[in-house]
């Protein structure tokens, strides 16, 4: 049967054992710093604030035409809420160091992919609480630390949520690259969706990231 770390603390305090109080608090940090070293969040410019967090090892793999190890995320309490024009300044931090960010240079923004999934919110007024779930996929230290998120756009009205869907549908269709449509910048762009939509409020659900970047902590 194994101790934890925090009663071998107590019982070494109780019998006056220094020693083991020091080897047991050393244990204690080394626990905290791993715990650290694997924390996922979603920050603001600069690291603040935390919008989100979740854990890497509760992640899971999954693989379309590469492998993810896809991490559920929580987002904060105490946050004021992230808007579209907030999107841009999202940080993705791994341990506490910047792993990727969804600056305009780093999002792919044709190729941004949307899940149309609406759903009943079990309200007692049985209106339809719409989930609107975007993809979006991110390429950053030249291809070394690649990315996608998930966001909601909860209850985005009708018309500009047909919009993304059109200019997707659009990308999916065109072989020109050169003719495609960036569906990132229609998210956050300061003439678009944020100036007919400032209030619209995003919901980060899920980060994953792609398993090659990765492997070192999957080992």
């Amino acid at each position: 049967m194994s101790i934890s770390p925090e009663l071998a603390l107590a019982a070494a305090a109780a019998i006056g054992d220094k020693a083991l109080q020091e080897q047991t608090k050393e244990l204690l940090e080394l626990r905290r710093q791993l715990a650290e070293s694997r924390k996922v969040e979603i920050t603001g410019s600069g690291g603040r604030p935390v919008y989100a967090r979740g854990q890497f090892e509760d992640g899971k793999i999954f693989n379309s035409s590469r492998s993810w190890w896809d991490v559920q995320l929580t987002m904060c309490e105490g946050t004021a809420g992230i808007f579209l024009t907030n999107l841009q300044h999202l940080e993705i931090r791994l341990g506490g160091i910047v792993y990727a960010t969804l600056s305009e240079d780093e999002v792919q923004g044709h190729d941004v992919i949307i899940l149309d999934n609406n759903s009943n919110d079990g309200s007692d007024n049985g209106s339809p609480n719409k989930c609107r779930n975007v993809i979006i996929p991110i390429q950053s230290g030249g291809g070394c630390r690649n990315a996608t998120i998930q966001i909601d756009l909860r209850d985005m009205p009708e018309p500009p949520w047909k919009l993304l869907k059109s200019s997707i549908s659009y990308n999916l269709t065109e072989s020109n690259v050169n003719a495609l449509i960036d569906v990132f910048d229609i998210l956050t762009g300061p003439r678009q969706l944020p100036v007919r939509l400032p209030d619209q409020v995003v919901e980060l659900i899920s980060i994953s990231f792609d398993v090659s970047c990765v492997q070192s902590m999957l080992s």
